[in-house]
């Protein structure tokens, strides 16, 4: 059943359409058949122009849930989110290449904030408009060269469309601050008193990238979780480095629930093989859904070995672990469905797994995907798992 299903939905027409006649009508018609004092909100299409925000703000007063679905656009436009809602839980979907904006957000005023699908957000530095900006006035400065694609080649209607790729400024300018924070001046996000949020959810795209990046920009907000979700499964993420995520999770000293679905990476590399030295030390719940090929990992010894020991994760007391995604060779991200005796094979190592944990109390739960529930973009967990029993 959906999070949202006694939600308001609202259609608005966005940033885009801010400057046409009729850019007010068709929400106010909306708004006029909203009750006001409704605690769910969703707004699809594109996120709200200012004047969008502006109406919604004023109708509105005690929104606790916020759903925004950033559309066809995949742009984001979260800076005049009303600070006055009590919001607890806040939904960003479908941005690409945008920062956050929101003191909601950066100031981890809600308890409770999920990015869906969205891809390379960021929670510092200049916004999209501004790195845009500052790289044609390089350009006009000759600092910079522009870039340009040449389409119907050959034809006479043969000609060249500037370029610009936000992604490409954003790294520049991530890297910049970090290896010469001398020449940075973007100031230092200010702490502050109180941070309420304790529950992330990052899910698919980047969701490792993405967490690297909002933990160096909001490190107060990582510290203070008590639940986190991170959901990477296609092979869009470590164009960021791997050894950053390493670093992080074991600072995680708070966390008390963590969910993490992880595959498409590559195997020949230690980070998958042995993430499980870098779990949070001190969780109670882990939930672990990872490739079938891990099964086969020569370090797979060492995953049952460590589970067995009291000492490691020595606070743990529910444990779900699945290992059911299959990915084509040599193809990153790209998934398929695991043969029949990949998967037993995979179940017969998890049920070794369990077996070392006999002694330590731990309950064993079926892993339950909430989010494949809600998202056709989002697979469950093979149906064919749970059938196989031991994997004999």
């Amino acid at each position: 059943m959906s999070r949202w299903q006694d939600s308001i939905t609202l259609e608005v027409q966005g940033p885009h359409k801010e400057d046409e006649d009729n850019h007010k009508e068709a929400l106010i018609s909306q708004l006029q058949n909203a009750q006001k004092d409704i605690k769910s909100l969703k707004i699809e299409d594109d996120t709200p122009s200012d004047t969008e925000w502006k109406l919604i703000s004023d109708h509105f007063t005690d929104i606790q849930n916020l759903y925004l679905e950033a559309g066809f656009n995949e742009e984001l436009n979260d800076k005049l989110i009303p600070t006055s809602w009590p919001i607890e839980r806040l939904l960003i979907s479908s941005s690409c290449g945008e920062k956050i904006c929101s003191p909601i957000v950066l100031e981890g005023r809600v308890k409770h904030l999920i990015l869906l699908l969205t891809s390379e957000v960021r929670f510092e530095g200049p916004t999209t408009s501004e790195l845009t900006r500052a790289n044609s006035e390089a350009i006009e400065r000759g600092e910079a060269e522009a870039k340009y694609i040449t389409v119907r080649e050959g034809t006479p209607e043969e000609r060249k469309i500037k370029i610009v790729s936000v992604s490409a400024l954003a790294s520049t300018w991530l890297h910049d601050k970090y290896t010469n924070p001398d020449r940075s001046s973007d100031p230092e996000i200010p702490v502050p008193e109180h941070v309420n949020t304790e529950i992330l959810e990052v899910l698919e795209n980047d969701a490792l990238d993405t967490f690297t990046r909002m933990t160096l920009a909001l490190p107060f907000i990582i510290e203070n979780l008590k639940t986190l979700n991170l959901r990477s499964s296609n092979g869009y993420d470590f164009y960021l480095s791997t050894e950053m995520i390493q670093s992080i999770l074991p600072q995680l000293t708070e966390l008390k629930t963590f969910v993490f679905t992880v595959g498409g990476t590559s195997m020949e590399d230690d980070f998958l093989p042995l993430i499980y030295q870098q779990f949070p030390p001190n969780i109670s719940t882990l939930r672990f859904r990872g490739p079938v090929s891990l099964a086969k990992s020569e370090h797979w010894n060492k995953w049952v070995e460590a589970f067995a020991n009291p000492e490691y994760l020595p606070n743990l007391t529910k444990l779900s672990f699945v290992l059911d995604l299959a990915y084509e060779d040599g193809k990153r991200g790209s998934k398929r469905r695991p043969k029949e005796e990949e998967l037993r094979e995979a179940k017969k190592a998890c049920t070794q797994l369990f077996a070392g944990l006999a002694s330590r109390g731990i309950v064993i739960e079926t892993f339950r995907d909430k989010w494949a529930d809600e998202s056709k973009s989002f697979d469950q967990v093979d149906e064919r798992w749970e059938r196989m029993g031991n994997g004999e």
